[in-house]
């Protein structure tokens, strides 16, 4: 059912990378969650320092000093994050 869905809803993407993607998720049930919680943390964490710098906020200041921060947690991402 999986792969009947992503034949007619993969856009352009190579079937064979999509077979992988359907692995991945089957392999990893918890991927497509945390994913999607790490990317609330970022974007919440983003939008209070958008909103603090005012027009001061530079997008790309944010993503930089966000990826040099490397890997941690979400709790201390969010912490690091929104000292900028």
């Amino acid at each position: 059912l999986g792969q009947e869905f992503i034949n007619l809803n993969r856009h352009g993407f190579p079937v064979e990378f999509m077979a992988s993607e359907i692995s991945r998720y089957l392999g990893l049930p918890g991927q497509a969650i945390s994913y999607k919680v790490g990317e609330r943390v970022w974007r919440e964490a983003r939008e209070q320092v958008r909103k603090r710098q005012g027009s001061a906020f530079k997008l790309k200041d944010f993503h930089t000093h966000a990826l040099n921060l490397g890997p941690m947690g979400l709790a201390q991402m969010k912490r690091e994050l929104t000292r900028i």
